[in-house]
């Protein structure tokens, strides 16, 4: 063992660039021009619903603003989804404490129906005109930075990033069934505009965008990460049941909810690696 440590201690090593990454395309008329006739119908369609959107969310937030008034402080960040415990005792989202927080959900639910990440719910509810989400800019930036935003004022507005979206959204039903009648209402209607945004937001092929409305580069690309696809795709298959936390769901909804969930499955499938004509792993 000394000889072998001894030898790795005077022999040099050598470091090689073996490869670099390379953002990720944004989705664009552009890119789209390149496909087949029945995809770009359908693809062309699908950008021009979150182009607008995007408008109407950020018309939304102008108009609650002055132009004369300072903007309100950003909301303050946490650990985002777990300021959002799924698994307490069902007193505690028929008490006050959990019903403040869907409350707050409620309130930074976007014009979409999603939620961005890192928001810290067990805090204040969104004043008018605050952001919708809080300062989630690298610290870091460099020129390399994949994740710089188009807009550093809009980021993020609607993501799936760090378990966003589907906590809220799972939230809202534990809280719906523990407020009947009149008084949980306002999660109901929060939770059918959640799943509505899903949706909308699902590609033709399946999948969803870790941001939407799109936001360009790598949050335009089917995003696995954090679970994001198969989360709410999850979701959906459990909203279909209309049973449980989900009943309030409307039978359309349910038929929607099902639908969407098959494609993603199909899209998680087609989406494996074949090595040798055995299905492998997933990128």
């Amino acid at each position: 063992m000394r000889l072998l440590l001894l030898a790795l201690a005077i022999t040099p090593l050598h470091a090689a660039v073996i490869g670099t990454s390379t953002k990720a395309p944004s989705i664009t008329v552009e890119r789209l021009a390149s496909l087949p006739l029945k995809q770009r119908a359908a693809w062309t369609a699908y950008l021009q619903r979150s182009d607008a959107q995007r408008i109407i969310d950020r018309a939304t937030l102008a108009a609650e603003r002055s132009p004369n008034a300072p903007e309100p402080a950003l909301p303050r960040e946490s650990s985002g989804a777990r300021s959002m415990n799924l698994h307490e005792e069902a007193a505690h989202y028929a008490g006050p404490e959990g019903r403040h927080i869907a409350d707050v959900i409620v309130s930074f639910q976007t014009p979409a129906g999603g939620w961005s990440k890192n928001l810290d719910m067990n805090g204040s509810l969104r004043a008018r005109g605050q952001s919708y989400t809080s300062d989630n800019l690298n610290k870091h930036p460099s020129t390399d930075d994949f994740d710089t935003p188009r807009d550093p004022q809009w980021n993020y507005v609607g993501t799936l990033d760090n378990d966003a979206t589907t906590t809220e959204l799972r939230y809202l039903a534990l809280v719906s069934t523990g407020t009947s009648g009149p008084a949980g209402e306002s999660y109901r209607a929060s939770f059918l505009r959640g799943i509505r945004h899903l949706l909308k937001a699902q590609f033709p092929n399946g999948g969803w965008p870790q941001v939407w409305p799109l936001e360009g580069g790598y949050h335009d690309a089917i995003t696995f990460n954090d679970n994001s696809v198969t989360d709410v795709a999850e979701l959906l298959s459990d909203t279909a049941t209309g049973q449980g936390d989900y009943a309030f769901v409307p039978a359309d909804l349910r038929r929607q909810s099902a639908a969407a969930a098959a494609r993603a499955l199909d899209c998680i499938l087609t989406a494996q690696i074949v090595v040798a004509g055995k299905r492998t792993v997933w990128a």
